[in-house]
């Protein structure tokens, strides 16, 4: 059994689908993400990875898109 984290990121800025669409194509293209879901109401990025990934790539990602980030916690599951 391998670990797993996720980390998940409250975004200032996602309206609709084609902003979430987006946010998962950034994220995706980050090495070790694994999966991505985004919750519109919550406005949250659900990340997988197998392994920690850095907080500042992934806040990087998503400022580039000229979104906020709000928050960012990284759980061990």
């Amino acid at each position: 059994m391998f670990n797993k984290e996720k980390t998940i990121i409250k975004i200032e800025g996602m309206k609709c689908q084609h902003c979430a669409s987006k946010v998962i194509n950034a994220l995706e293209n980050i090495e070790g993400v694994k999966k991505v879901k985004i919750d519109l109401d919550k406005k949250e990025a659900i990340i997988k990875s197998k392994e920690k990934l850095d907080i500042n790539i992934l806040k990087k990602a998503i400022t580039d898109l000229d979104y906020e980030v709000i928050s960012i916690v990284t759980n061990h599951e």
